[in-house]
């Protein structure tokens, strides 16, 4: 693992040879311990590290970029001349904005022992188990679990340092039937590897599998859709995105007003929609930092009760507007109800039950209207109660519109994002939303 000390004397070698007025420089040392498996059979396990050095150096606004894995005098000093000269070849930056001095940097637990000394042996158990009961049930079983360590140092000449170290540990399994018409998947992720619901991620991928098998056949259409917490990260995290003050002050976000100006202060979403931001969470700790902005992460309000509170703004457009600008999270919470998933189901007169999506896509990133396809189980609702498989869908959707009709909710529980956007945890529920668009019918499993 490298140290905070470590790092920051790496980072000083390469800013000794530095010859341009401004220069910066991350590090990245990661380690990942995984095991593979396809076809009820282990596939992979594996070990590995590395370490990355980016490093950029500014002369007159001008900027040149390039990384680097060896460390020797010779090859870091090789680097910074390549950023040199790149610089002297680029453009000038019109929206350049002075580097950050020193910052104080808020301490984020997000690292844990036992999960950074973990290795195969620590992962064969869980793998085994999911691969022996897929057997059992006459069905195929795939996926990974990963355990991933990682410390990040970034620092510039002008005094600015931050270091962070986190752990995380990801079991994610899809299970099909022998004949091609059933798939279940099912996935669990914390920072801390004694968190991970190994025995629940395998029964329930392997149940979902199941009784997903010869699905029927429904017309598309708007129905009333229930979204598990994964779906629901799958479509968030696009409006996240879009919520750039920037993006809405010109004219190209859903927060954007006819004739000008933003929703800042209006309400936009329902009633029961409340989105923050606190990377201090324990369930769901974020990063010390904003990655675009530097500036030290804090706990914010995005939306209450459906009502726009803050909108992220980065150091540029801060800087031309005269205001003060607004890091972009590094985790999204949406706190949720008191309903069960039963509750919800019992709710329903006619809808569907959605474990996730895939390929998701804008159609009209303005109104953050989606396409993409349900995938791995998805089952026909009525009177209350889960009747049957059906074939997937493609929707056509926009979150906003669907954020407007939220009409239930479960208590929020951890959700691993597989980009890695918001740090890679965020807290969510499953939730019920009306008039959910159903565009056209998918033959995918």
């Amino acid at each position: 693992m490298l140290t905070q000390d470590e790092a920051h004397a790496l980072i000083d070698r390469i800013f000794k040879f530095s010859r341009l007025p401004e220069i910066s420089a991350s590090v990245n040392y990661s380690q990942e311990c995984n095991t593979r498996f396809a076809n009820n059979q282990i596939t992979t396990a594996g070990f590995t590290t590395d370490l990355s050095i980016n490093i950029s150096a500014t002369q007159d606004h001008r900027t040149g970029n390039t990384s680097a894995t060896e460390t020797s005098d010779e090859a870091l000093e090789r680097a910074v001349r390549r950023a040199e000269d790149m610089a002297a070849l680029t453009p000038a930056n019109p929206e350049y904005v002075e580097p950050l001095g020193p910052q104080k940097y808020p301490e984020i637990h997000a690292f844990d022992e036992a999960t950074a000394a973990a290795r195969s042996a620590e992962l064969l158990g869980a793998v085994r188990s999911t691969i022996r009961s897929a057997a059992e049930k006459n069905l195929k079983s795939f996926g990974f679990y990963d355990v991933n360590t990682s410390a990040v140092a970034m620092a510039n000449n002008k005094g600015l340092f931050g270091y962070h170290q986190r752990t995380s540990a990801d079991y994610s399994v899809t299970a099909r039937t022998l004949d091609g018409t059933g798939s279940g998947w099912a996935d669990s992720q914390s920072i801390r590897l004694a968190e991970v619901e190994t025995e629940r991620v395998g029964a329930t991928a392997l149940d979902r599998a199941v009784r997903s098998q010869n699905p029927k056949r429904l017309d598309p259409g708007k129905y009333t859709v229930i979204l598990e917490p994964a779906a629901l990260q799958e479509m968030l995290q696009y409006m996240s995105f879009s919520m750039d003050t920037r993006a809405a002050e010109e004219g190209r976000s859903f927060l954007s007003k006819k004739g000008g100006g933003t929703l800042l202060g209006e309400k936009v979403l329902g009633e029961n929609v409340t989105l923050r931001s606190d990377p201090f969470d324990p369930r769901v700790p974020g990063w010390p930092w904003s990655w675009n902005s530097q500036l030290p992460a804090e706990k914010t309000a995005w939306v209450e009760k459906g009502v726009v509170k803050n909108m992220p703004m980065d150091r540029y457009w801060a800087q031309k507007t005269h205001r003060q600008p607004v890091p972009f999270p590094s985790n999204v919470i949406m706190e949720g109800g008191t309903s069960t998933l039963g509750d919800l189901i019992a709710s329903t007169d006619r809808g569907l039950l959605i474990t996730h999506f895939w390929y998701i896509r804008f159609l009209q990133p303005d109104t953050v209207q989606l396409t993409g396809l349900t995938r791995d189980g998805l089952f026909y609702i009525e009177k209350g109660k889960v009747q049957y498989p059906v074939m997937n869908f493609r929707f056509n959707q926009s979150v906003v519109e669907m954020l407007k009709n939220v009409e239930g909710m479960t208590p929020a529980v951890p959700v691993g994002n597989p980009q890695g956007d918001f740090g890679g945890l965020n807290l969510l529920p499953t939730i019920k939303v009306r008039d959910f668009n159903m565009a056209s019918l998918s033959d995918a499993v």
